[in-house]
């Protein structure tokens, strides 16, 4: 069995893709469900070590007490049960508690009998266990998995979005026997997390890092902008505006675990960065903190694929959108670097990712290519817009990133 889920961790970690997805509080973007990628080596988060208890366990239906939710542990033998079966199969589901804080989720090991399998299924997400998305893929249809391996043995899954979710529900959709059987192990990483803790808003905070099965702090020893970029680039904006040094939000009771922070300004997360490592015990008088900037620019509407949609700007306390007159790959262009990605695929017309509901801010758009923002471009800013709702611009950005050896940059919406 290591052997199999060594093989997986391989192909999950050349398969993986860095996605990230945020949500307005207050006017401003903030971390959602994605990670900007797995800022760790995917691993089992504990279904057969037992890691997660028995009682994170659940399903709709069970077939009776030989066949129940906790049984569904990989590899594990419970009395001679090593299967979860639900009864009725149709519209049935199990679900994992995966605690906090939210794991870095990449996919899932997959097991049934030589004969009694679940076919196919599908995945959902949440972070309440009461609001459930979909895993879809980038056309925004339910992807439906192949959990069928000959011989009863296991499979990978790969999901093609790198989720940050505290619960994980696997669905059957279709299966080869009338009562299936079904293991699971839940691949992905809790170590190198980041959050922001005692500032004013989600845009600032004491810089605490969560490794070794606990949180930690940051020593403010060299810390500076690029540092703080880093976290702030992790956590979905742009980038900081401020490196706060001298314990500015407060001290910590969480021992140190990174000295000495050394980034580039080019990683993708903190933890990629050089530092001295600390087990706690050696003294350091101050913490590190950050201010980020909130994000003033987002794609929206383009589904799970989110390097494309609609442009949105943030100003005057509202999200607005670019008139489609004269749009054109340079303009879409600008966005995308922007945005941090290398270029444009495509330039969409025509309200191609849906219909907005707020205010119009820029018509006639006329990028040269050389702008380092979409509001530093040419346009008819001194007459208000005058396209409708149906007449809004929108970008399919190229995947890769301006720095391609790191990974790719959140795309926000």
């Amino acid at each position: 069995m290591m052997s199999t889920v060594a093989s997986s961790m391989l192909l999950l970690n050349a398969l993986l893709i860095g996605l990230s997805l945020a949500h307005p509080i207050s006017g401003v973007e903030t971390q959602g469900p994605y990670s900007t990628g797995p800022p760790c080596r995917s691993s089992p988060l504990g279904m057969e070590s037992g890691l997660i208890p028995d009682e994170s366990i659940t399903a709709s239906s069970y077939y009776d007490d030989n066949w129940l939710p906790k049984y569904a542990r990989l590899n594990v033998e419970n009395g001679g049960n090593n299967f979860w079966i639900p009864r009725p199969v149709a519209d049935s589901w199990i679900q994992v508690d995966l605690g906090l804080p939210r794991p870095v989720v990449t996919g899932l090991i997959a097991q049934g009998e030589t004969t009694k399998y679940i076919s196919t299924f599908s995945v959902k997400y949440s972070d309440d266990a009461e609001s459930w998305t979909d895993l879809k893929d980038a056309d925004g249809d339910t992807i439906q998995f192949n959990g069928n391996v000959a011989g009863g043995q296991q499979v990978s899954v790969n999901f093609p979005l790198v989720l940050r979710t505290r619960f994980l529900r696997v669905l059957p959709l279709t299966w080869s026997y009338t009562w299936p059987r079904l293991d699971i192990e839940v691949l992905g990483c809790r170590d190198g997390i980041v959050r922001l803790v005692g500032g004013d808003d989600a845009l600032s905070g004491r810089v605490e890092i969560y490794h070794d099965d606990g949180w930690g702090a940051v020593c403010d020893t060299n810390w500076d902008f690029k540092d703080a970029t880093t976290v702030c680039r992790q956590l979905g904006f742009l980038e900081a505006s401020e490196a706060k040094i001298g314990s500015y939000f407060g001290a910590t009771e969480f021992p140190i675990v990174m000295d000495r922070v050394a980034c580039k300004g080019t990683e993708s997360y903190l933890s990629d960065c050089a530092f001295v490592c600390r087990d706690g015990n050696q003294t350091c008088n101050n913490t590190a903190g950050v201010v980020c900037k909130p994000n003033v620019i987002r794609l929206v509407g383009g589904g799970n694929k989110t390097s494309s949609g609609r442009v949105e700007l943030y100003e005057k306390d509202y999200w607005g959108t670019i008139c489609d007159t004269d749009w054109d790959i340079i303009d879409a262009g600008v966005v995308c670097r922007q945005l941090g990605f290398s270029g444009a695929k495509e330039a969409k017309t025509g309200s191609y990712f849906g219909e907005p509901e707020g205010p119009m801010y820029m018509q006639g758009v006329s990028c040269d290519g050389s702008e380092a923002k979409i509001t530093d471009c040419p346009s008819h800013c001194w007459d208000a817009p005058k396209c409708n709702s149906t007449e809004t611009a929108g970008v399919v950005c190229l995947r890769g990133h301006m720095e391609s050896e790191i990974g790719e940059t959140p795309d926000l919406q």
